[in-house]
């Protein structure tokens, strides 16, 4: 492709020297790039793709954005952008021919509820006989072919490239989630999106946002007039039960659906709820489309609202009702989401990746709310590391509250030092006046504890982690799964 088709919609500061150019590929990684290829330079947190831009030359650039002016013999062309982050998601969509214009495209936002959101949506479609991809924390899949990311939502040019294929594979549905940061970011810039769905908002990534009401404004972008032409949209799904989903319902230019629990003056709305170690079922009263019994094997209030969502998205895609009742029978259990480890009989052991305030008192309410009268709710937990430092007493007091026992230990300390995190927990256990607890770093051994710890009956919840496959440390990590230190433990005790 010419640099000058990849520029289209692009308004540069300056240019400098031959637009004609043939360009391969694009990359922001200057180790990838080759000849003939675009070279884009990105400031990140850690580097600065700035000081990067000689390596991708060396290796063959014949073209670099950035936004900085370069001395430069004229072997290669410069176009100097205001913030390379904008022109990155603009030259991935035009690289790739704009491939969400060609799928029904859905974004779900919120703190908690997305990748099951997701998984609920995707299975309703399938049942229908629809083709969908679908991008989440957890897996991404082109179809049925997996693919991995790194982040929640990965960034444009990964994002515009696994869009693409999905289209060369025929899927017709892609649903995906959309995090503040991939807003904030301009991951998702310029895709054409149809519907979008507002799960909740609450305390999760200050450390980045630095308070609530920046977190909920780059969230909100998605649903107000002011950048319909950056995102697209033509409806919106939304918690009215949520004290933000209620402004956003106020302010969305989007034809909207709200969901409830709380009322049935909701577009959607549930009652006559049942929620057990076996799942949920209720009645779903649809305004203007009568009443349908809902089954799930999901377990926990807080799924009824996931439930409840993917409704109203399936409803904008125009799936009948009855294929929306058994493709949400259909949906198993979501890995690391309130999943139940089958392998223990005597009690119940919950892994779930609950990491914030309210994650974490949403699966120990519903843990209460099943828990037989005279047996315990243990759990293990910890927070990570380089992150809002102001939610771990909060989560300790969280935990203080509702749980009768209670480890705290490692998540993801990262580049701090595990025991002052936990000493920041502790403050809040402190605080709820539950003395009933005790700090081990080694999560492994906090989760052995924990289980010898357990009688007949009790539930141990091991929050946090939920899907992840590893712990990170001060520059590395290492292999780690809640799941498979349970099942271990399981094969060692018989």
């Amino acid at each position: 492709m010419k640099l000058n088709q990849l520029l289209k919609n692009i308004k540069p500061l300056e240019i400098i020297g031959d637009t004609n150019r043939d360009i391969h590929d694009i990359s922001y990684n200057s180790a990838n790039i080759k000849k003939e290829d675009l070279f884009i330079a990105i400031s990140g947190f850690k580097k600065d793709g700035h000081d990067f831009i000689a390596e991708a030359v060396k290796n063959g650039a014949t073209a670099v954005v950035t936004q900085k002016k370069l001395k430069s013999d004229n072997s290669f062309t410069q176009i100097i952008v205001s913030d390379t982050r904008v022109a990155l998601a603009r030259i991935s969509n035009n690289f790739y021919g704009n491939p969400s214009a060609d799928l029904t495209l859905t974004g779900i936002t919120g703190t908690n509820g997305k990748t099951t959101t997701t998984f609920l949506i995707d299975s309703v479609l399938k049942f229908a006989g629809k083709k969908t991809s679908i991008i989440t924390t957890i897996d991404s899949y082109v179809l049925d072919s997996k693919i991995s990311f790194d982040r929640t939502t990965p960034g444009s040019l990964e994002l515009n490239r696994f869009l693409s294929e999905s289209v060369r594979a025929g899927a017709e549905f892609l649903t995906m989630e959309v995090s503040s940061h991939a807003v904030d970011l301009h991951r998702v810039d310029f895709l054409d999106f149809d519907f979008f769905i507002f799960t909740n908002l609450t305390q999760d990534h200050l450390d980045y946002h630095e308070n609530m009401m920046n977190y909920f404004n780059t969230k909100k972008r998605l649903f107000v007039k002011e950048f319909r032409e950056l995102y697209s949209g033509k409806g919106a799904v939304i918690n009215a039960d949520d004290i933000y989903g209620k402004r956003l319902l106020d302010e969305t230019d989007l034809q909207s659906l709200s969901y409830s629990v709380l009322s049935k003056n909701a577009d959607i709305a549930a009652e006559n709820i049942l929620s057990t170690t076996s799942g949920i079922e209720m009645d779903v009263i649809i305004k203007n489309r009568g009443k349908i019994k809902v089954k799930s094997e999901l377990c926990g209030y807080f799924n009824v609202y996931n439930i409840l969502a993917a409704i109203g998205s399936c409803i904008f895609l125009n799936i009948d009702l009855d294929n929306i009742q058994k493709g949400i029978a259909e949906m198993p259990g979501v890995s690391g989401r309130f999943e139940k480890i089958k392998e223990i009989d005597d009690f119940t052991v919950i892994v779930d990746y609950a990491h914030t305030p309210d994650g974490l008192e949403n699966i120990l309410k519903t843990a209460s709310s099943i828990l037989i009268p005279g047996s315990r709710i243990i759990t293990v937990f910890g927070c990570g590391g380089d992150r809002d430092k102001t939610k771990r007493s909060i989560m300790g007091g969280i935990a203080g509250k509702v749980s009768d026992f209670i480890i705290i230990t490692s998540d993801n300390p990262r580049t701090e030092d595990p025991e002052s995190i936990i000493s920041m927990i502790e403050s809040g256990v402190k605080e709820s006046g539950n003395k009933n607890y005790l700090k081990i770093p080694d999560r492994t051994i906090a989760i052995e504890k924990a289980l010898n710890a357990a009688d007949k009956d009790d539930i141990v919840i091991i929050a946090g982690k939920g899907h992840e496959d590893y712990q990170e440390f001060n520059g590395y990590r290492i292999y780690f799964s809640d799941q498979k230190i349970v099942k271990e433990w399981v094969r060692k005790s018989k």
